[in-house]
């Protein structure tokens, strides 16, 4: 077959394959290695590209803990039950401020089994010297335990201590400030530390003070003089 002489731009005669004629050049011209593995633009030698390698599921980053783990999971705590009773010395704690979550009430302590009981309004005169007027302080620690803190007040005499009035002065600061309270026996008071961290803000209940009340005092509640923790008070069976 013979070839063709074409004239060039510059003068110069340019010859043509006749088969180059009949290809389309605008056809792309695959690669010999696309030709054996499919990889277009890869050349001999050169190694195929990779996909990334998978996750480590043993990541510690990826198995670890938020902050906000539990609103995470879309649940909430809730309380089936509230315990009255005094701050542990290596908690700190909060108490909800306003009078609307607190009660100034007359309490029976059962020292035996370290109870307090709730007693009904008509029957302190009848337990004159046995019921303790207390304030219940709506309390809460670092782990979101709620608890009620029965501070005791002064007596019909209007007498204190000093334990009572450092009590009362820690449950004050608390409405504001994360405290740890504990102890002093020798100086006959509690010693109030303050947190220097600035730790967030409680997270409260959503429930009414008055239903907190009744999971505190559900099954602690002295209604009748024939109650069976009056009723050992008396040496009755």
């Amino acid at each position: 077959m013979s070839e063709v002489i074409l004239p060039e731009r510059d003068g110069k005669n340019q010859q043509i394959n006749p088969r180059d004629r009949l290809r389309d050049p605008a056809e792309a011209q695959p690669s010999p290695v696309s030709r054996i593995d499919g990889h277009a633009g890869a050349s001999k030698g050169q190694a195929t590209p990779t996909t990334d390698p998978a996750p480590d599921p043993f990541d510690p980053e990826a198995l670890r803990l938020s902050q906000d783990f539990v609103n995470g999971l879309g649940v909430r705590k809730v309380l089936t039950t509230v315990p009255c009773r005094k701050p542990n010395r290596h908690e700190f704690i909060r108490v909800r401020p306003g009078a609307d979550w607190r009660l100034e009430t007359g309490v029976f302590e059962d020292r035996i089994n370290r109870e307090t009981y709730l007693v009904r309004r008509e029957l302190w005169a009848e337990l004159a010297g046995e019921v303790l007027p207390v304030c219940l302080f709506l309390a809460i620690n670092r782990q979101n335990d709620v608890f009620l803190w029965p501070v005791k007040l002064p007596g019909p005499d209007g007498r204190s201590n000093a334990w009572n009035d450092s009590a009362l002065a820690a449950a004050r600061l608390a409405e504001t400030k994360w405290v740890r309270v504990a102890s002093n026996t020798s100086a006959g008071m509690y010693d109030t530390f303050e947190a220097i961290g600035d730790l967030p803000e409680p997270e409260w209940p959503t429930l009414p003070f008055g239903e907190i009340l009744k999971l505190c005092f559900q099954s602690r509640f002295i209604n009748d003089l024939d109650h069976p923790v009056l009723r050992a008070l008396r040496g009755q069976v």
